[in-house]
């Protein structure tokens, strides 16, 4: 399917609405959002890969701490993703959705579609921005974003093994020091030292501290801040970056108090200050990104206390009870080593939602980089045979009245993560190997606790 004419008999509040349903490359993003990676390089959301920046005219990426919000947001790059979006063309940086689309039936493309038409009917202005994507008319786009992806710097608190030194300051720290001491030398760990040599050489050539407290950054936030309708923040870890509590300021300064905040955090900190800013706004989204309980939680979300994790949760789904507009959320990126762990993260999530009598809702990510952690690297008949055991299991966790229920719009896309990867004897090796340098690095027994998905 490529381009794709929109009939021109639909009235136009019906357009849009029908491009998401019929343009299989088609997403509303490019008029809507910004996405800033934590070295405040610029992409369209946050689902596309680290390196796929937006563009100015001599082709270096624009950065959302030194260029000015107009200038970034009517470039030619961006003129240019808007046509080949509305013409069903594609574009090469957004592959990740639709491969995971093929994999899985749903992607973060979809949900955004679904999302914006949801939230037309909120407002007026948000409606007539939405509405406006269908004009062939409209080049340079007087409405700044309506939606901002804030990744702030790689300050954080954990090591997870899914992680890399961009993202959290402790995993760079501790892969510097396994390079410098020689832990990932030799034939075997050429892979992983090429990956992590390439890893901190992008640190290194990073801004990843500055960028977000520059007098530009403020300042666009500052233009954006009166109409902004969706502000996305994480790190690092959001409730210890200082520019998140000064943005939620200079959204109440403006009168702002509409403004959805979602933030996605790790819950192993409760930062009073972070939720005492949250807490006046009327529309809050609290992701938390749970990737395990018990020693697997422990060994995946090095180093955090499950305990402290189990008692913030609770305080979220406290502190959600309260307002009828805040929402709770768990993500859990699927991967090697939690595919056959899920249960114990939904029983945390039922206890603390029927503590407090809050729904919350749980949704899988399919985890493809690093790639010896994804499903790959284990065989198509362990996963299936898992598969069967698993469907057994969340039937009867269904089967109990609570405000934690695992519907078919998120069991169907967690089954075919598992089932649909191709299996990679190299990634099995690779994934042998990493368990071991970090068995090695931070003392733990991972080859014992999985020894099921290492074997």
């Amino acid at each position: 399917m490529s381009s794709v004419p929109v009939p021109s008999d639909l009235p136009k509040e019906a357009k849009v609405q029908w491009m998401t349903k019929n343009m299989n490359k088609f997403c509303v993003l490019p008029w809507i959002n910004l996405h800033t990676s934590p070295n405040g390089y610029i992409k369209l959301c946050c689902s596309i890969q680290y390196n796929s920046y937006i563009l100015n005219e001599t082709d270096t990426p624009f950065n959302f701490g030194h260029d000015s919000i107009e200038k970034i947001w009517n470039s030619g790059f961006m003129r240019y993703v808007r046509e080949t979006h509305r013409e069903n063309k594609g574009f090469s940086a957004c592959n990740e959705c639709y491969n995971v689309e093929k994999i899985s039936g749903h992607s973060p493309r979809m949900g955004q579609n679904d999302e914006w038409i949801r939230r037309k009917e909120k407002d007026a202005f948000t409606a007539e921005a939405v509405d406006d994507i269908a004009r062939e008319d409209v080049l340079d786009l007087e409405r700044l974003p309506l939606s901002l992806e804030l990744r702030l710097g790689n300050l954080c608190n954990l090591q997870c093994v899914t992680c890399y030194g961009l993202s959290s300051s402790p995993i760079y720290d501790e892969r510097q020091t396994q390079l410098n001491n020689g832990d990932v030398d030799g034939p075997q760990l050429a892979w992983l030292k090429k990956m992590w040599v390439n890893e901190k050489n992008l640190v290194d050539e990073a801004d990843v501290k500055n960028w977000y407290e520059t007098d530009m950054f403020y300042e666009n936030f500052r233009k954006i801040a009166p109409k902004l309708k969706r502000l996305y923040t994480t790190g690092g870890e959001p409730t210890l970056i200082k520019a998140n509590y000064k943005m939620m300021q200079m959204l109440l300064d403006a009168g702002n108090t509409d403004c959805a905040i979602e933030f996605t955090s790790n819950m192993a900190n409760w930062n009073y200050e972070f939720y005492s800013r949250l807490e006046k706004f009327k529309n809050v989204e609290i992701q938390m990104s749970l990737d395990g309980a018990g020693e697997v939680g422990g060994y995946i979300r090095y180093p955090s206390d499950l305990n402290r994790v189990k008692e913030n949760i609770m305080k979220a789904a406290e502190m959600a009870s309260t307002r009828p507009n805040w929402k709770v959320k768990c993500y859990t990126v699927l991967q090697v080593l939690n595919y056959r762990h899920i249960l114990p993260i939904w029983e945390i999530l039922r206890e603390a939602a029927d503590a407090h009598s809050k729904h919350i809702d749980w949704w899988p990510i399919t985890l493809y980089s690093p790639p010896q952690l994804s499903l790959g690297a284990i065989t198509i008949e362990k996963r299936l045979a898992w598969l069967k055991e698993f469907k057994l299991l969340a039937a009867e966790f269904n089967s109990k009245v609570s405000y934690f229920r695992i519907n078919d719009s998120t069991m169907t896309p967690c089954i075919d993560s598992i089932k649909n990867p191709e299996y990679s004897e190299e990634l099995n090796k690779q994934l042998k190997q990493y368990v071991q340098v970090l068995d090695k690095s931070r003392k733990l027994n991972g080859v014992e606790l999985f020894k099921e998905e290492l074997s």
